[in-house]
């Protein structure tokens, strides 16, 4: 419960939102004519994107009721599989989504969207000679502009950030023809790519940019947010996400800028972001993985906690983030011993990070000075 009543667990976006009335005239649409499949599939896209973009996992639970009829067909349009995919990727449930996406792609092995969503969800679990071949199913089937910007983004993974810069800066040189949509993720991709090469202005540069395409989207935002953390700027973090507390993404980088802060209210900051995760919890939503880390790490100063959450989420997803945040809590816990496996898959894909990398090399130099088991 919260301790005030000026504590806010959770924000309803306003009804005068464009996307919002957008939602409800399809919602009413299709209450009209509940059989139309095509009027589902809008809705429920729509309902996915708003809870990327809000960083809300309820608007995937409404996507789910939406084309749970089709879902129960034996079998479901292919259309309905690759959403329903999408949204368990949403929801971190990787193994099913996985499942889903093959099934579909069984089907209509012509279906870009699912060979991007699988190319997605290989990345995300460090599966990269498979991502290379996805991206390319991408670039036959939904065309070379979508199949480059896969292949840029897989690079920046590979110790070819450089590469993945100079993929990415040829599309957004093709801005004018590219939807605001695709222009803020390749703005976002450079960003992140630029960050692998220790670029901090141009990193920013792509941020600010991807964010004029995209203002309020949550994955930008917090990327943004964490880049300004790691750069010692946790004030301007808290403007930046000001308007965003919803999200609890969002919420979990405005309690880091405050403990970066010192601030006096920290403790009620801290106790909201736990109410958050135990809430997500009780709805058997225990997917943010790195985030539950950084939490424990950062801000309840429990290194074998982290550690241990760190374990569970490297089984799921293994991000430069999630390699990150397992590195941070084993040397937090001084078990470098616990990151022989994340050491290990770092030498095998050359992932570049200024961050990373000493990191890294530290635990390297203290496995190999530590006595070997008896």
């Amino acid at each position: 419960m919260p301790q005030s009543d000026a504590d806010v667990l959770q924000q309803v976006p306003p009804a005068s939102d464009p996307k919002v009335r957008d939602m409800k005239a399809l919602r009413t649409k299709l209450d009209k004519a509940p059989g139309e499949l095509p009027t589902a599939d809008l809705l429920a896209r729509a309902y996915i994107a708003f809870g990327r973009e809000v960083g809300d996992a309820h608007y995937a639970g409404y996507a789910e009721a939406v084309i749970a009829r089709w879902m129960a067909q034996k079998p479901p349009p292919v259309e309905v599989q690759v959403l329903q995919a999408i949204i368990l990727q949403f929801r971190h449930q990787f193994a099913d989504a996985r499942a889903l996406l093959e099934k579909a792609l069984a089907r209509d092995p012509q279906n870009a969207q699912a060979w991007l969503t699988l190319a997605t969800l290989d990345m995300v679990q460090g599966r990269y000679p498979t991502a290379k071949d996805d991206c390319a199913q991408v670039a036959r089937h939904g065309g070379y502009v979508l199949g480059i910007a896969c292949v840029g983004n897989l690079r920046s993974y590979l110790g070819e950030a450089r590469q993945s810069v100079v993929i990415l800066t040829q599309i957004a040189g093709d801005a004018p023809r590219l939807s605001p949509s695709f222009k803020a993720w390749v703005e976002g991709l450079l960003a992140g790519a630029n960050e692998r090469l220790g670029d901090w202005p141009q990193a920013e540069r792509h941020y600010r940019k991807s964010l004029e395409y995209a203002p309020g989207d949550n994955f930008l935002l917090v990327s943004y947010a964490d880049f300004l953390l790691d750069r010692g700027r946790p004030k301007e973090v808290l403007t930046l996400l000001a308007d965003h507390s919803q999200s609890d993404t969002a919420f979990l980088r405005i309690v880091l800028a405050q403990a970066a802060l010192r601030s006096a209210d920290l403790p009620r900051y801290v106790f909201l972001m736990a109410a958050r995760f135990e809430a997500l919890r009780a709805r058997g939503s225990d997917y943010y993985g790195r985030e539950q880390v950084r939490f424990a790490l950062h801000l309840q100063h429990d290194a074998e906690g982290a550690l241990e959450l760190a374990r569970r989420n490297w089984e799921v997803q293994r991000a430069p983030w999630d390699v990150r945040v397992f590195l941070e809590a084993a040397d937090a816990a001084k078990r470098p011993q616990a990151a022989a496996d994340v050491l290990a898959f770092l030498a095998e894909t050359k992932l570049q990070d200024p961050i990373i990398e000493p990191l890294a090399r530290r635990l390297r130099a203290e496995l190999a000075a530590a006595p070997p088991a008896r």
